[in-house]
């Protein structure tokens, strides 16, 4: 089977950012890294924060790539590609409702989580390698019905798009700026916050983004700028790693290709497309837009309706 690529739609259509000298690090991270291995300890006995894995009991396999697909209960599935680095491959996930996510996979030999975003239901997990140009074939397939041990696993979790350790720097950062937290909202508000003050918007890298951006967060972090993918994914990441589900959503503002998140909250349940925290509710989660406004020192208007916020795909 061969598939054309030509003229689809791919949803990593961001560029890249680069740095991670630590120049940009506010006195509070500075303290942060300075007592890094505590801080680390501590993280790791305040919360075990889920990771995914890939334990091989249920796999399909070729001499090329293999799925693995142990752990679709928790919302995932782990791809290997055993080839050459110089051959292209794409992983399609064709959704419960038919939906199509398309991902590369980067790395010969690395493991790729592959998120399973649209709930219960039976999933196609296809991989295709590049023949030449945009035509490729189909070298691997599984069709697996998926039934969530828990309906906010993928959400849970680093994958592909939004991608951490336990040992990343944000995951110690979100960890300090919420240790005193009294509820989710707080944690939210905290990690939320962070980012909309101490980040900037990257021109430059938005008028010249690759095809195929995926964020390195720990050096988003450092260098505190990029795109609505990097602030997206970057609080999508901090987030879960405190436990809180949390959707990176991709789709369209208006016209515009954009990033934003999506947040369960355990009073509120999902705070979908809202702004701002004002202390008893929310009004939009879309912190590139936060921050502009934090920075230009104005009060944002409920005028971007949330109706404009149109979503393609969740991560």
């Amino acid at each position: 089977m061969k598939i054309i690529f030509k003229g689809v739609l791919l949803v990593v259509v961001f560029g890249l950012v680069v740095g991670c000298g630590g120049a940009n690090l506010t006195p509070q991270e500075r303290a942060v890294r300075r007592n890094a291995d505590v801080l680390y300890a501590e993280t790791m006995a305040a919360f075990e924060i889920p990771m995914p894995f890939a334990p091989g009991v249920l796999v399909e396999s070729n001499d090329k790539v293999s799925i693995d697909y142990s752990n679709t209960h928790e919302g995932y599935v782990i791809v290997r590609y055993k080839g050459s680095d110089e051959i292209i491959l794409r992983v399609v996930v064709t959704a419960p409702h038919d939906e199509q996510y398309i991902y590369t996979l980067r790395d010969c030999g690395s493991d790729e989580v592959i998120p399973l975003a649209e709930g219960d239901g039976v999933y196609v997990v296809a991989v295709y390698e590049n023949l030449e140009g945009d035509v490729f074939t189909k070298i691997l397939s599984v069709t697996v019905d998926v039934a969530m041990g828990y309906e906010h696993a993928p959400f849970i979790r680093p994958n592909q798009f939004v991608d951490y350790s336990r040992a990343s720097n944000l995951v110690i950062l979100a960890y300090e700026l919420t240790k005193n937290a009294e509820s989710t909202d707080d944690k939210i508000s905290a990690v939320y916050g962070f980012v909309a003050d101490n980040f900037v918007y990257d021109y430059d890298l938005a008028r010249s983004v690759p095809s195929g951006y995926l964020p390195n967060l720990d050096n988003v972090l450092d260098v505190k700028k990029g795109i609505c993918f990097d602030y997206a994914a970057l609080v999508t990441a901090m987030l879960r790693s405190q436990g809180i589900p949390t959707m990176l959503e991709i789709g369209y503002h208006g016209d515009e290709y954009h990033a934003w998140i999506s947040v369960l909250c355990s009073d509120a349940g999902w705070i979908e497309n809202r702004f701002h925290h004002n202390g008893v509710d929310w009004s939009m989660l879309d912190p590139t837009l936060e921050s502009g406004a934090r920075r230009a020192h104005v009060t944002r208007q409920e005028a971007i309706d949330d109706d404009e916020y149109r979503v393609r795909f969740n991560y």
